[in-house]
């Protein structure tokens, strides 16, 4: 009997043990990955990587490359519902999640980082659609990126703030930006950095350098989640630049091949194709073609603001040019209401 007893007392050690891990992994902090997830206590974090400790000295470096969002435990459940919204492109319905969260109560630095990176990112992503101002955004951005230079949102904020930036048009500033992403170790960021700045040149209209950068992103070697996506999106930049010098014919088979290729899910990339298929369709004077282009943007891709808003812009003089005025006006207005502070609405005759 002392030998049954003496069993069931370990028996019930090993189920305590195991229900105090199960409620330790239950309550620790979430990170998301690229791949898979892991739970654990995140104990420190720097621009580059976050460190989490699973217990017991057990601790390792997570890469901030592989991370897609991390939910810290304690956190309100306003800003965890919040966090899922602006990362599905439910930017309204989050922000109005962030304004129920009380400040005031988060006890945690990590979760009040959070909840700061947050507001900002939102913020940006409105003022992008023009459903909000830009330089509020980027003073958000900027004021979270100073108070916060060790956040593992850090380069994320640096290059929005340089899209902003771009946006508005002050494309040197933009370009000290996207340099603090060049500095990160992973080719999939510095692929990241060449195909913004290639794209920032680009509207300035300095195509031999965007193609020179579109170059460097595809020469580095794949590596990272998001490698192949900037491989794709670095050759779709230099096709719309060869575009812009002449060599419209090239310019298509590659672009035409991209949009083959690109995950439908990718919606940036592809709203991107197909205004470069377009501007290419434009150029060899295939009017019906061009329009049909630009379309495919304006009704499948309207929440990609910078290419919704390029496309609107094509859209009104290609209406004109088939008699189409009430098109015409149609996308004039819808361009000047949504994207008011945009390149394209600032170029509208």
């Amino acid at each position: 009997m002392r030998f049954k007893a003496l069993a069931l007392l370990a028996a019930m050690a090993v189920v305590g043990v195991s229900a105090a891990k199960s409620a330790t992994a239950a309550n620790a902090d979430k990170i998301r990955l690229a791949h898979g997830g892991e739970t654990g206590e995140v104990s420190d974090m720097t621009p580059t990587e976050i460190t989490l400790n699973k217990g017991q000295s057990n601790s390792h470096a997570v890469p901030v490359n592989t991370i897609k969002s991390i939910a810290f435990e304690g956190e309100p459940s306003e800003l965890a519902q919040a966090r899922l919204n602006a990362l599905s492109g439910a930017f309204a319905k989050s922000q109005q999640l962030l304004d129920k969260v009380d400040a005031s109560k988060l006890n945690r630095d990590f979760i009040k980082q959070d909840f700061e990176f947050y507001q900002a990112y939102v913020a940006a992503k409105l003022a992008e659609t023009g459903e909000g101002e830009i330089d509020a955004a980027g003073k958000k951005l900027n004021a979270f990126a100073k108070s916060y230079p060790s956040s593992f949102h850090y380069l994320e904020a640096s290059e929005l703030m340089g899209d902003l930036l771009t946006i508005s048009g002050r494309y040197e500033i933009a370009g000290k930006q996207y340099a603090e992403l060049a500095k990160a170790p992973w080719p999939d960021y510095k692929m990241r950095a060449a195909v913004a700045i290639g794209r920032s040149l680009q509207a300035q209209n300095k195509h031999a350098e965007a193609i020179q950068q579109f170059d460097s992103a595809l020469a580095l070697p794949d590596d990272g989640a998001d490698a192949q996506p900037q491989k794709l999106a670095a050759s779709l930049g230099k096709a719309t630049s060869l575009a812009e010098t002449g060599k419209g014919d090239d310019a298509t088979a590659i672009i035409e091949k991209i949009i083959l290729e690109a995950d439908p899910q990718q919606k940036e990339l592809n709203a991107r194709a197909y205004n470069a298929l377009g501007s290419c369709y434009e150029k060899a004077n295939k009017t019906k073609d061009a329009l049909f282009a630009y379309l495919h943007v304006d009704v499948l891709y309207g929440n990609v603001p910078d290419a919704h808003a390029e496309a609107l812009y094509h859209l009104v003089s290609l209406w004109k040019t088939i008699g189409q005025d009430d098109r015409a006006r149609e996308a004039r207005d819808t361009l000047q209401q949504k994207y008011a502070a945009s390149r394209w609405a600032k170029q509208l005759k």
